[in-house]
């Protein structure tokens, strides 16, 4: 069986993220996220659109349980079951690496998958994560026409929850298109829908371990100075 890569993506698909540039644009309302009308973009986080409650202290919380990345059933509705077995082993490995890179970050004492931590306890947070849409596009289109033909196409939206309380602290979404490149990154790699589509979902764990940083040190949104 095809074992999960987004790890390796991070490394091999370092250069392609800076040689061949994804399209970004506003995520679909899928009706998972409270409020999409809030959602706006933070200076210095690469995500789309972000919503933080204005009071939200992350410094204040010492525990974050991130939850297991669910697939939407809609999410592969282009490309069936095919594009559900990659979405489910792209969602393990986004969660697994957004772990250590949350526990490298320091901010909070306990970074955690284990489901122990989800308890309704004071001072932890949850992160959930849902791929809302993931669609491997056209790899023939990709390699021979190019120009965003046949692109793949990946939307990512979560939520960091107050375990005690169930209260919505931020919400986000990201949603990618990627054209691949034959010149830049050659056919094979073009064609691979998996492997450009993880190079994405990397730009988006990216995005969200850069929040919960700017978070810790910005501090609280009404606190900020302008």
């Amino acid at each position: 069986m095809r074992t999960t890569r987004l790890h390796a993506y991070a490394l091999a698909g370092a250069l392609a993220v800076t040689a061949v540039s994804a399209f970004a644009g506003t995520a679909h309302k899928t009706g998972w996220l409270q409020d999409y009308h809030r959602l706006n973009h933070i200076g210095g986080v690469p995500l789309e659109q972000v919503w933080v409650q204005p009071e939200f202290d992350v410094r204040a919380y010492r525990v974050l349980y991130i939850a297991p990345v669910q697939v939407e059933p809609c999410a592969y509705r282009r490309n069936g079951e095919q594009d559900h077995q990659a979405a489910q082993r792209l969602a393990a490995a986004f969660r697994q690496q957004l772990e250590v890179r949350l526990r490298e970050a320091g901010i909070f004492e306990v970074v955690s998958t284990d489901p122990y931590f989800s308890a309704a306890r004071s001072q932890a947070l949850t992160l959930q994560v849902r791929i809302t849409e993931f669609n491997s596009g056209n790899p023939g289109a990709r390699a021979l026409i190019g120009f965003g033909a046949g692109a793949t196409e990946v939307q990512l939206e979560g939520k960091v929850i107050e375990n005690k309380t169930g209260r919505t602290l931020s919400e986000f979404a990201d949603r990618r298109l990627h054209p691949g490149g034959s010149l830049l990154l050659g056919p094979k790699a073009t064609k691979d829908s998996e492997y450009l589509i993880g190079i994405d979902m990397k730009g988006i764990l990216d995005g969200v371990a850069k929040l919960f940083v700017y978070l810790r040190e910005e501090g609280p949104q009404n606190q900020q100075m302008y």
